[in-house]
């Protein structure tokens, strides 16, 4: 989703992907490759899925394993021949541990002594390792040993023997690889084969060319592979991304990786979300382009949790406006701005650039915001626009020394202002955000041509395709007593009025789930929260591609949207998915608005199936949201109701 009013676009939007094969056992086992897969290129990414252990059965026999296997393809020593030594690996893992195989091609099995070593790499260059001894059979158990040969506790490696070589499966815990008590996105792995034919290790096969951490590939988990096959597959991204931080940004003890690829930024980690989806929002402009020209994390709250600091730039390469955001996910899955200024601006006559400094104050960081440095611009010939939606530019000769911000009630609010004697100059012309923004009252005009104008100015501002709203409502959905005109202009929620920015701006939320607009069905307004303003209720079907394990086609996804007003901003407040289809094949869910006190909840039930059955149809029943949609509840399993109350924040069960 995209969202719009007058800053960073689409904060807190609930945009997300998982992959089918973290929801449905079913498509797992069908991925299984009954030939393995060429060879590993060289840093091409090693998958290594999420399983579920009760899939797994440790016998030594990988035959239900969830992965393709992948030949090891490069020779590290000796010169051996494929009857000699070959192999062919998988790894996956669970909260607790990894789990690897191997179909290893020998001619002589030596317990003990033959082995398979794991080598993982985790960001910042660190590498450690395990090898994985196979036992001799029949005589002697497997163990699995760090470096120096002690053995890991809890670790397994069953082996068993076939003709001309043998295979192996191995459970290892997470705790083997201590830096993995943070950091499990953003890895590296070899995997390598050893083999002794009595006299040491004469041969080693593997998927890199050393262990040195830059020989490594990279080891795509869920969310990572999710993020793959998910949104840069949909929006032809490729190669890499312009920003790649690992840093603890949602609060639950362990890493998340934050990735900017083009316009994407994108958050993951193995307790984000399930471990199995990411969360991607629409910056509104390319960082590839230089428009990020910063990202970085930092606990500027002092709670422990990484803040992320986004410097985004409006307009173009050569002509901008720089404003910096610090975006914190606090106890939940999307981020929220808690503090934003405006600190740059360059246009072809010159520039101002502010600075910026974090300065510690206890466990806690101040924001302090100082004038910095002009060029080419001074007092006589600076004359442009001032930012109104959050506090402005500093300009070197205006009446501001510095400014500091202090975190207040969970945002940095201004706490001091220094100020200083300013030079007289042109008097600034109201601002013309390239981003939602106020025009200026012409003197004369009534309220409704007024309104009039600002219609114009976001068809002008957006270059509205068609001349006339596909739905346009009137509905009291924030400031006075005075209705709302809330328009659906092709994708674009619109909203303005009288008492809405002064009845001179609007905000709008473009709804980028949706491929058309066609896609929209309806658009209505209904108080559910109780505070006497309407919310937004958008329906509509989200489609994508279908999975084979569905038969192939379009998988059409009914959805259901409920929108509010905060302050000047468009804020999703619920999202459900009520039907899901491939074809003439439907499942049908109900959702209706039920009286609860001075409120309307949201009531979700199970319905009916269309030429799908509890044994045909492809997809599991989940359990929790899915790309920010609470689940469709399926007419069998034993679904129940779900009823959702507002509770003064968000609708909850």
């Amino acid at each position: 989703m995209r969202r719009k009013s007058h800053h960073l676009r689409a904060p807190g939007a609930h945009a997300s992907g998982s992959r089918l094969a973290a929801l449905a056992p079913v498509a797992l086992a069908a991925l299984t490759a009954a030939v393995p897969s060429p060879a590993l290129a060289a840093g091409a990414p090693i998958a290594a899925p999420l399983v579920e252990s009760k899939w797994l059965k440790l016998d030594g026999i990988p035959k239900e394993w969830p992965v393709a296997f992948t030949s090891l393809g490069l020779k590290i020593k000796g010169k051996p021949s494929k009857t000699d030594l070959a192999a062919q690996v998988a790894i996956a893992y669970d909260d607790a541990r990894i789990y690897v195989a191997a179909d290893v091609t020998d001619d002589a099995l030596r317990g003990g002594a033959d082995h398979v070593k794991v080598v993982i790499g985790f960001p910042g260059g660190k590498v450690q390792e395990v090898a994985l001894y196979p036992g001799q059979p029949g005589k002697t158990a497997g163990s699995v040993k760090v470096p120096g040969g002690k053995a890991v506790a809890g670790a397994r490696v069953i082996e068993a023997p076939r003709s001309g070589g043998y295979t192996l499966e191995a459970s290892v815990p997470w705790t083997a690889f201590p830096e993995a008590a943070t950091t499990r996105v953003g890895l590296r792995a070899g995997l390598f084969v050893h083999d002794d034919d009595g006299g040491g290790v004469d041969a080693v096969v593997g998927s890199a060319a050393s262990e040195a951490y830059g020989s490594l590939s990279p080891l795509a988990t869920e969310p990572e592979l999710a993020l793959t096959d998910g949104l840069l597959r949909s929006k032809g991204i490729q190669g890499r991304a312009s920003y790649d931080l690992v840093a603890d940004v949602a609060g639950d003890g362990m890493r998340e990786r934050v990735l900017v690829h083009e316009r994407f930024l994108i958050v993951l980690g193995p307790g984000f979300r399930k471990g199995a989806q990411y969360y991607f929002e629409d910056l509104g402009v390319d960082a590839k382009d230089g428009m990020v020209p910063s990202l970085t994390a930092r606990d500027l709250t002092g709670d422990g949790q990484a803040e992320l600091i986004l410097r985004k730039r409006s307009g173009s390469s050569t002509k901008y406006r720089e404003v910096i955001h610090v975006l914190q996910f606090g106890a939940g899955d999307t981020p929220r701005p808690i503090f934003q200024h405006e600190i740059a601006i360059a246009t072809d006559k010159g520039s101002v650039v502010n600075d910026v400094d974090f300065v510690a104050d206890g466990d806690k960081m101040t924001i302090r915001v100082e004038p910095g440095k002009a060029t080419r611009y001074d007092a006589s010939n600076y004359a442009e626009g001032v930012e109104t939606t959050y506090d402005p530019l500093l300009l070197p000769w205006g009446p501001i020394k510095s400014q500091v911000y202090k975190l207040t009630g969970g945002v940095f609010t201004k706490a001091s202002e220094q100020r200083q004697a300013g030079a007289a100059g042109p008097r600034p012309a109201p601002a013309r955000a390239e981003e939602a923004r106020a025009a200026p009252k012409p003197a004369g005009l009534s309220p409704a041509e007024m309104l009039d104008k600002v219609y114009a100015l976001y068809r002008r501002d957006r270059s509205a395709s068609s001349s006339k709203p596909r739905f346009d409502l009137g509905a009291d959905v924030a400031g006075g007593k005075e209705p709302e005109r809330v328009l659906l202009h092709d994708r674009d929620i619109v909203v303005f009025g009288k008492g809405f920015r002064g009845g001179a701006g609007y905000a709008f939320m473009t709804l980028a789930q949706f491929a058309s607009p066609a896609d929209i069905r309806s658009v209505r307004a209904l108080d559910l929260t109780g505070d006497g303003k309407a919310e937004i209720i958008v329906h509509g079907t989200v489609r994508a591609a279908a999975p084979k394990e569905a038969g192939g086609g379009t998988v059409d996804r009914d959805v259901v949207m409920i929108f509010r007003v905060d302050g000047e901003s468009i804020q999703r407040i619920f999202a459900a998915e009520v039907a899901r289809s491939v074809g003439d094949k439907k499942i049908a869910g109900e959702l209706k608005f039920v009286r609860v006190g001075d409120k309307m909840g949201i009531e979700l039930a199970p319905g009916k199936a269309v030429e799908w059955t509890e044994q045909t149809y492809p997809f599991n029943q989940d359990k929790a949201p899915v790309g920010g949609f609470e689940p469709l509840l399926l007419p069998w399993g034993g679904a129940q109701p779900a009823r959702y109350v507002w509770n003064g924040s968000i609708f909850a069960k």
